[in-house]
């Protein structure tokens, strides 16, 4: 579940970061806008701590979502844990795993004599 930041966070954060965009390094103006990143995707395993989090302007943000998005992707379709998954296991839940395939032996029911 996303996380949604009060106005008293983003001020926090923004001020740690002295105003500036943590992907393009610009001072992000008064009338800019801007969005808190994650360093780490929270589905990475990363955390919602401000050590964690940076303001970004919208538009270095969008392009770095969508690389987090591939990211995510290839961590499932490895069949690696993501943060989630690993935050479920510790918390109790269990995380489905694959059966082993079925698999018919292709070897003769007889002893090959090779007559």
């Amino acid at each position: 579940m996303r996380k949604s930041f009060s106005a008293k966070d983003r001020a926090r954060i923004f001020a740690a970061h002295g105003g500036v965009c943590g992907l393009s390094g610009v001072k992000i103006g008064a009338g800019d806008a801007w969005h808190i990143e994650h360093r780490v995707p929270v589905a990475l395993g990363g955390s919602n701590d401000d050590e964690n989090l940076y303001p970004a302007l919208v538009e270095p943000h969008a392009i770095k979502t969508k690389d987090d998005v591939a990211r995510i992707a290839k961590a499932k379709r490895q069949g690696r844990e993501t943060g989630q998954q690993a935050r479920r296991a510790i918390k109790g839940g269990s995380i489905p795993s694959r059966p082993f395939p079925k698999i018919k032996t292709t070897w003769p029911k007889r002893p090959f004599r090779g007559d």
